[in-house]
């Protein structure tokens, strides 16, 4: 049973609002201890720390070492053991043996109006955590063992909630998180059980993964693992179950993560491939724009993504077939989404349109936006040229002859601007709008323009790859999104420096259409060998491979299962 680390990959399941995470000391300056904790993800929550869980030998706190096996969160310690699973995605089972006990601290001093109250059902007491602060409640009782409540009371709120479950032969407990109103249903659980037929539905969603080559069967494992753990359920806003980006802080779907996670599900798993690439699409606004991100209660309009969906899409139909249904919707969807970007974004009418800021481009604080914006970059015009292509070819599967021939003479028109106007001695550069002057910098981003491939002039293609395989950008663990020789080149400097996975499968994408086969496989190697290093970061040190900021994201996932099926399988 592979072992995984729960300070960087958090203990949950598919459609779980809820996680176990052991999280350092202030994390996210929330002020708590370190610890481990119960989470909520939900959008709602004031903060998203529940309760601190604690393990207790004889009512004493007592240290006891952990492991996360897929399923199970197991705490042992000399024939004592507490055992974690989910009976369901809202309830937790909490298993104790041996001598083994458990604290559960409410965190009542973090948030007003937070304390536990009693119900009584037959012959069991039941406590419901009424969480104030979460915007959640929780119903808990002991199937096995008994569980004390040691609590203080002042006006309208507790000033300490402490729940501790404890039994001569052992405990288990049971924790439901309730969303409106309790069924006044007390289920009898069999942890066992439970934990098997969440290992089945695990292993199932594991056997729907790309092939990847065997040497990585690990890091298979717990990118599954890691991406099937990061669904939600499809809750209040979101009408589909939907693969949040990660469950540690980045609790979110954002307008261009979800295509690389969509992409990866379309090899075996066409339907959920399909509800991930329209997650976004449910909140498209009649404009045609779509929203920066959403979760279950919010969406942010802010900022946009950049126009990757019809290279993703493209993308997916090598590897399932669309239904004639889904090809209409894609069509009105992506037909909406390009025509908001040709009428609110081109700013000149010159045919060539621009981000407002750089969290539009998804490269947040990329040196291409060292000036004030609006900024035109070379890869929002890619984008938008495959994507005018893609709808070219969807009319045509529609029988729509003149939005074919629209959407056609659209992306020559488009192409014919942005090679006259995006390059200079054949290298892509970024231009701010309203002065037309270039954006000095040193990011990889105008790079991406490279997705276009061989409908690129040979000239302006020879040039970007003669850059990209020099150490301008490559390093041993990949492209660096800043140059490591630019002065604002960070370690952890988010986008200007570490490699992450979207950029790489961008470029890696491009190279292989220019026919650089053996630089693209080298790349994907280096990608891989450093997830395998690092694990599943959100980003990592182009110069030591190490992972950074959020370490369990799910397009990094994706796209190094991708990566390892299309160049080295």
């Amino acid at each position: 049973m592979l072992k995984m680390n729960v300070s960087q990959m958090p203990f949950t399941r598919r459609n779980s609002y809820m996680a176990i995470s052991r999280l350092g000391e202030n994390y996210k300056r929330l002020g708590n201890k370190e610890g481990l904790y119960l989470r909520t993800i939900h959008g709602s929550a004031n903060t998203p720390l529940i309760a601190q869980i604690t393990m207790t030998e004889n009512g004493q706190e007592k240290e006891y070492g952990y492991r996360l096996e897929h399923t199970a969160l197991i705490f042992e310690e000399k024939g004592s053991k507490i055992e974690i699973c989910f009976g369901d995605p809202d309830t937790l089972l909490i298993r104790g043996t041996g001598k083994a006990g458990l604290h559960m601290d409410f965190l009542t001093d973090s948030g007003a109006y937070d304390y536990i109250y009693t119900i009584p059902c037959g012959n069991r007491k039941l406590y419901m955590a009424n969480c104030y602060k979460n915007n959640c409640r929780y119903l808990i009782w002991a199937q096995e063992g008994e569980i004390l409540l040691d609590q203080q009371w002042k006006e309208s709120t507790a000033l300490y909630s402490r729940l501790s479950c404890k039994g001569p032969e052992g405990f288990l407990m049971i924790l439901r998180e309730i969303k409106t109103e309790w069924d006044r249903e007390c289920k009898a659980y069999d942890y066992d059980q439970a934990r098997d037929k969440t290992e089945r539905e695990f292993l199932a969603f594991k056997e729907t993964m790309p092939d990847i080559p065997g040497r990585y069967e690990d890091e298979l494992t717990m990118g599954a693992y890691l991406n099937w753990s990061s669904i939600v359920a499809a809750e209040s806003l979101l009408k589909r179950d939907s693969m949040y980006m990660s469950k540690n802080w980045m609790c979110n779907v954002w307008s261009w993560d979800h295509c690389f996670n969509a992409i990866a599900l379309s090899y075996k798993n066409p339907q959920l491939a399909w509800d991930q690439f329209m997650v976004m699409f449910d909140f498209q606004d009649p404009s045609g724009r779509l929203p920066d991100s959403v979760n279950d209660v919010k969406m942010i309009w802010n900022y946009c993504k950049p126009p990757i969906h019809g290279w993703a899409l493209s993308k997916m139909m090598e590897h399932m077939e669309l239904s004639q249904e889904q090809i209409e919707e894609a069509y009105d969807c992506l037909d909406r989404w390009t025509g908001w970007w040709l009428t609110y974004r081109d700013r000149k009418g010159q045919g060539l349109c621009v981000y407002n800021h750089g969290n539009d481009s998804g490269w947040d604080n990329s040196t291409a936006f060292s000036v004030i914006p609006p900024v035109i970059t070379p890869e929002l015009q890619a984008d938008l040229i495959l994507q005018m292509e893609v709808l070219a070819d969807l009319a045509g599967r529609l029988d729509k002859k003149e939005e074919q021939a629209k959407w056609e003479q659209a992306s020559q028109d488009m192409m014919e601007q942005f090679l006259q106007i995006c390059f200079r001695e054949n290298l892509p550069v970024a231009l701010q709008s309203a002065t037309g002057e270039e954006v000095e910098n040193n990011s990889l981003l105008p790079y991406e323009a490279l997705v276009l491939g061989k409908r690129l002039p040979e000239e302006k293609r020879t040039a970007m790859v003669k850059v990209l395989k020099s150490d301008k950008f490559y390093t041993e663990y990949g492209f660096a999104t800043e140059s490591p020789a630019s002065p604002l080149y960070r370690s952890d400097g988010y986008w200007r420096g570490p490699i992450w996975a979207p950029s790489t499968m961008l470029l890696l994408d491009g190279l292989a259409q220019c026919g650089e086969h053996a630089l693209a496989r080298e790349a994907a190697e280096k990608f891989a060998n450093m997830v395998a290093k690092s694990g599943f970061a959100e980003n990592f040190d182009a110069l030591t491979g190490e992972g950074l900021r959020d370490r369990a994201y799910t397009w990094t996932a994706s796209v190094f299962l991708i990566l390892a099926h299309e160049y080295l399988l």
